[in-house]
């Protein structure tokens, strides 16, 4: 049992636990790197065409949007470390499903898996306001910087241990195709077991108390759902994590299809993934710090303008400029982490520790929702009317949240918890 003491969120229990925390997030998303990285050629590999290979991610894609909500509300009930943990164990079944798919050569199975293996994801967003409860405000933003970062190392790992997965499911009597989701399930349970072991006491817990503790009371009952949604800071944070979703998805998923089209080298396309992910990911303690620094609207104000001059630089150039269009990719992922990180610190901000996981689950829910939406219209105003008016629609939408962080600005108001 841990003592719960006012200060407890400092100090060696703040640290065990974001270490903790961003572990696991290292885990989970070298579970989950793997597992994305050899879908589309799992699919291929069952059906055999090419036709429905882009099926196992979009499902994932969707099981991650859909586990948000209710595993915040089990957050809101019982704790970040229940919800985190039933996350990543439905992610190992789904990944077992995933494996048992492929090895029998069943596609509905596989497909199954994957929207249990999309529930890692869920898991490692919401690690992100775990970070946050532990953290006083002035820290939150680097703080879920870290944990956010903490995906950037899963993502290079993950990949890199396929051709060992491989040779030891030779030794197993896994088929080639099936043998990375042994990595997932490893991954997986490793992140669920230390979530479970080490993740004490309870971040929420903390938080709620530590409000308790600087109001000198108890902490107050929950806003009603539409008080909280006229909150300005919610409204902007909201605006922010979602727009600046679909356009970073819309845009970039249809990127590789261009630049082939453009007459583009599967080397120069994979060198334009690569630098798009580390825009988004690198950055994420930079990010944080900034957003504390400086505070969460001038952040939000400035991934808004990287995100308008990524998509019309990218929108503008002539398709045989990769290397300049591989540069503007760049500058989408970092506009897209700017506004990703000091948009969740100012939702945090907005939130009172009683309100934070339930509307935070929501938050993620419409991320993950308008990131499918942004693929689907995404491929089709390009097949439609091309990439530059795809381009011109992204920063026509990401003009919202930028007006208002620049002209609405509402009161920061110390932070509810």
């Amino acid at each position: 049992m841990h003592a719960l003491t006012p200060t407890s969120s400092r100090g060696a229990v703040r640290a065990k636990l974001l270490t903790t925390l961003f572990v696991a997030q290292v885990c989970g998303s070298t579970g989950h790197s793997i597992g994305l990285a050899v879908g589309s050629i799992m699919a291929a590999s069952i059906t055999g065409t090419n036709t429905w290979s882009g099926v196992p991610v979009a499902v994932g894609a969707l099981g991650t949007a859909l586990a948000s909500w209710p595993l915040a509300r089990l957050m809101e009930r019982a704790g970040r470390r229940p919800g985190l943990v039933l996350g990543y164990w439905l992610a190992v079944v789904g990944a077992g499903l995933g494996l048992l798919g492929v090895a029998v050569r069943h596609f509905p199975l596989m497909l199954v898996g994957m929207a249990f293996f999309g529930v890692a994801s869920t898991s490692n967003l919401l690690a992100r306001y775990a970070a946050a409860d532990v953290s006083r405000p002035e820290h939150r933003g680097r703080a879920m910087g870290i944990i956010v970062w903490g995906s950037t190392v899963g993502s290079i790992i993950g990949p890199n241990l396929t051709a060992p997965a491989i040779a030891l499911g030779m030794h197993l009597g896994v088929p080639a195709t099936a043998s990375p989701f042994m990595v997932s399930v490893a991954g997986y349970g490793i992140a669920a077991m230390l979530t479970l072991l080490f993740l004490r006491p309870d971040p929420l817990a903390l938080a709620r108390l530590d409000a308790a503790a600087d109001a000198g009371a108890a902490v107050g009952p929950a806003r009603r759902l539409g008080e909280i949604l006229a909150d300005g800071r919610v409204q902007i944070a909201l605006a922010t994590l979602s727009i600046s979703q679909f356009v970073m998805i819309s845009t970039t998923s249809t990127s590789p299809l261009y630049l082939h089209d453009q007459g583009h080298s599967v080397g120069v396309i994979g060198v334009a993934v690569a630098l798009h992910l580390a825009g988004m990911y690198v950055a994420s303690p930079l990010s944080g710090w900034l957003a504390d620094r400086f505070g969460r609207m001038p952040v939000i104000a400035t991934g808004a303008l990287l995100l308008i001059a990524a998509v019309v630089l990218a929108g503008l150039l002539p398709g045989y400029a990769g290397p300049a269009i591989i540069f503007a990719l760049f500058l989408n992922g970092v506009g897209w982490n700017l506004a990703f990180v000091s948009g969740s610190a100012l939702l945090t901000d907005a939130l009172s520790p009683a309100e934070r996981a339930s509307v935070q689950g929501l938050a993620d829910l419409l991320m993950g929702l308008m990131g499918a939406v942004g693929s689907a219209v995404g491929g089709m105003i390009l097949g439609l009317w091309g990439f530059a008016i795809l381009n011109a629609v992204g920063a026509l939408l990401v003009l919202g949240p930028l007006a208002f962080a620049l002209l609405r600005r509402p009161a920061l108001a110390p932070a509810r918890g």
